[in-house]
């Protein structure tokens, strides 16, 4: 039954919004942490290389 209530939820929310935000939250994470541990000091955010709107 869990398997089921996963897969449903997994296929409604595919198709919204919340898919892109957490996976771009989670590259920005990244990417942060690899600029603090490499000491590099700029902070300026990256443009989206596949030209998927930024909310």
């Amino acid at each position: 039954m869990k398997y089921i209530v996963l897969l449903a939820l997994a296929l409604v929310f595919s198709s919204c919004n919340t898919c892109i935000g957490v996976y771009r939250d989670a590259k920005q994470g990244v990417i942060w942490t690899q600029q603090k541990i490499q000491g590099s000091g700029s902070s300026g955010g990256t443009s989206d290389p596949y030209g998927a709107p930024t909310y």
